[in-house]
């Protein structure tokens, strides 16, 4: 059995962060190098990146650490393809970081972002994406390989951590999730999955049944634009304006009804609460304005709340007072690490804001502001720098990506009774001071740039 097999075996493993080998590291390199060789054949920038780098085969994490795109590169289309509805060169720029073909996808007729995104679906490709609203959209691709492994994952990542959940019935709870109930973007689609995974059927309330526009938020991207230039006319601030009031009076109905629900079903049965941490805060100061001190989770209830505190004004110890306020004990309370970019997410350890790392996740932990690897083979003990990683189980693309998460890394071979290192502590790079949030890694989008003129 090839290398990564053996580690893609894990994943259908009850918790394979216990069951990784001694050997972790060297299957690890051995699996890189077979995807290298597999995705050179299909990604072109990757190819080019890694003739140019002199990396013929992976054989140290600093090979690795030559291949690891950036966000930037799945921000790399030039903006006029957007502005112009230009979705047949769209198609032709998410083929260059893509490992499918995308020569079926037929664009006639499409004349928003989420036709272009259910034009790609049709075909079996999702796409994960970035809103935008404050820049570019980002654009990953997935493919039908990685939709299928997302609910296992979500499923084995929240049951590792809660001991609720490992003891329940499927099929048991009365779901609420911190989200709309559909959207164009694959995000909203694994979200619906896990929802109704642990749903009992027709027991899933969503804050909005409202579908969520990947339009809106390139509309709302493009203004910013123009307004920023001084271009934007007055009319379309003011026509922005007022579809942001009619939307934030929706937003806030929404919010309501959502939040009676809660209240109604709150201690009746188990109930699964998913989806944003940052969002959860959001509904716990509507009910504390309500002159509501707490509203505690039936005790049989699972929680998975994740995503941080997205630019809000949360205080440091928000998830403090999310956990005091809903009764979430350790047996209900997961908080998952992750990100659209990687599959699935790395658990939290029970009772901990730690998380172990799936053994199909290769760590990389650089300087902040450079490619210096922190931890080559053989570092044990902490290590902190920027996170970077490669993703073997990744199908629909190549799983190298340098992130903006400032991480501390615990590589003690057995820390935690487990066999997988151990994120210790995660903040965001934007969210502290004197960080210019680049890396080289970010001059992979020239390579997009030239995959993308005439030969």
């Amino acid at each position: 059995m090839s290398a990564l097999a053996q580690l893609l075996d894990l994943f259908g493993h009850d918790d394979p962060f216990s069951a990784a080998p001694p050997n972790l590291l060297e299957l690890q390199l051995a699996a890189a190098q077979e995807r290298l060789e597999q995705r050179r054949q299909q990604i072109r920038v990757l190819d080019q990146r890694a003739s140019d780098r002199g990396v013929e085969r992976i054989e140290r994490l600093e090979d690795l650490v030559d291949l690891v795109f950036s966000d930037a590169t799945y921000k790399s289309y030039p903006e006029r393809f957007l502005d112009q509805g230009r979705w047949d060169r769209m198609t032709q720029w998410f083929a260059t970081l893509a490992t499918d073909d995308m020569g079926g996808v037929d664009v006639s007729g499409v004349d928003t972002l989420d036709d272009w995104l259910v034009a790609l679906q049709r075909e079996g490709i999702w796409v994960n994406s970035s809103s935008g609203t404050s820049g570019k959209s980002s654009f990953l691709a997935t493919n039908r390989r990685d939709m299928d492994a997302a609910l296992p994952l979500m499923m084995q990542a929240a049951r590792f951590t809660s001991a609720n959940l490992r003891e329940a019935e499927p099929n048991s709870f009365t779901v609420f999730v911190m989200g709309p109930s559909s959207a164009s973007y694959s995000g909203s689609l694994r979200s619906k999955m896990f929802a109704e995974a642990l749903a009992r059927p027709g027991d899933v309330h969503y804050i909005s049944d409202v579908a969520q526009s990947a339009q809106e938020g390139l509309d709302l991207a493009r203004l910013n634009r123009a307004i920023a230039a001084g271009t934007a006319k007055p009319s379309d601030i003011s026509a922005y304006e007022e579809r942001s009031r009619a939307k934030g009076k929706q937003i806030e109905s929404d919010l309501n009804g959502f939040l009676d629900r809660l209240i109604e079903h709150h201690d009746k049965r188990p109930l699964a609460l998913l989806g944003l941490s940052s969002m959860l805060y959001t509904v716990m100061l509507m009910a504390r304005a309500r002159g509501i001190s707490e509203l505690p989770l039936h005790p049989g209830s699972v929680t998975s709340v994740s995503g941080g505190r997205k630019g809000t004004s949360a205080p440091d110890d928000y998830l403090d007072q999310i956990r005091a306020f809903f009764g979430m004990t350790d047996e209900m309370y997961t908080n998952p690490y992750g990100m659209t970019e990687m599959s699935g997410a790395c658990p939290s350890l029970p009772g901990k804001q730690e998380w172990a790392l799936p053994p199909w996740i290769v760590p990389l932990v650089l300087e902040a502001t450079d490619e210096t690897l922190l931890n080559p083979a053989g570092t044990t003990g902490m290590v902190t720098g920027r996170f970077a990683f490669m993703d073997l189980l990744v199908d629909g693309r190549w799983g190298g990506l340098v992130t903006g998460d400032k991480v501390t890394i615990d590589f003690t071979q057995g820390a935690e009774g487990l066999n997988v290192p151990i994120i210790r502590a995660v903040d965001r790079y934007k969210d502290l001071p004197g960080d210019d949030k680049e890396t080289c890694a970010g001059t992979i989008d020239s390579y997009v740039r030239v995959a993308l003129e005439p030969t």
